[in-house]
């Protein structure tokens, strides 16, 4: 019954986004009872957090197995190539999630309670460049964490201003820009 209100959920949220969203127009999606997705969830923010949660989690999974066995290098483009894939794929919802949260997302990710995944998230793919840092294919005085939020920000941050319609860029284009940007300051030239 859960996964039935999540997916009437990421349907409404997806077309009319956090603040127009009915609880009831869920229910009626979902076949439920107002009172049952209340059961499940105790606000409409929590059940907006658990849609965005599930989509992030989705995109976690592809970009594990997009990643795994890669060698550093190959699995920083391994995961900007994913995440720009699964953003086109997934642009309805993105969208709407991107506008509402725009450059605000630290803030709205304590809100929709996402701050623990991120900061599990940033650990474990800041391990790709802690692991090319070992091997010497990227420099040595590189901060992981760091290096792997600029790159998850710009990606981000395209994306958003995409939407709003500042810059008109391809998926292919955006990979290439962010690859081309951050492989020069990260790749160990000796």
């Amino acid at each position: 019954m859960k996964e039935k209100i999540l997916e009437a959920a990421e349907k409404v949220f997806s077309e009319k986004g956090f603040y127009e969203a009915k609880i009831s127009k869920i229910a009626e999606l979902a076949d439920v009872s107002v009172g049952t997705i209340y059961r499940f969830y105790k606000s409409k923010e929590e059940l907006y957090g658990e849609v965005i949660k599930k989509k992030l989690l989705e995109m976690e999974k592809e970009v594990e197995r997009a990643i795994e066995g890669k060698e550093p290098l190959e699995a920083i483009k391994a995961y900007v190539n994913t995440v720009v894939n699964f953003f086109s794929k997934e642009q309805d919802f993105f969208e709407i999630f991107m506008m509402e949260l725009g450059s605000s997302f630290v803030i709205d990710a304590e809100r929709f309670n996402l701050s623990e995944w991120y900061r599990n998230y940033v650990k474990k793919l800041s391990k790709i460049i802690e692991k090319g840092i070992e091997k010497g294919v990227f420099k040595s005085n590189l901060n992981p964490e760091g290096v792997f939020l600029l790159i998850s920000g710009a990606l981000a941050n395209i994306d958003y201003f995409h939407l709003k319609g500042f810059i008109d860029m391809e998926p292919n284009e955006v990979k290439k820009l962010v690859l081309e940007v951050v492989l020069r300051g990260i790749l160990n030239r000796n």
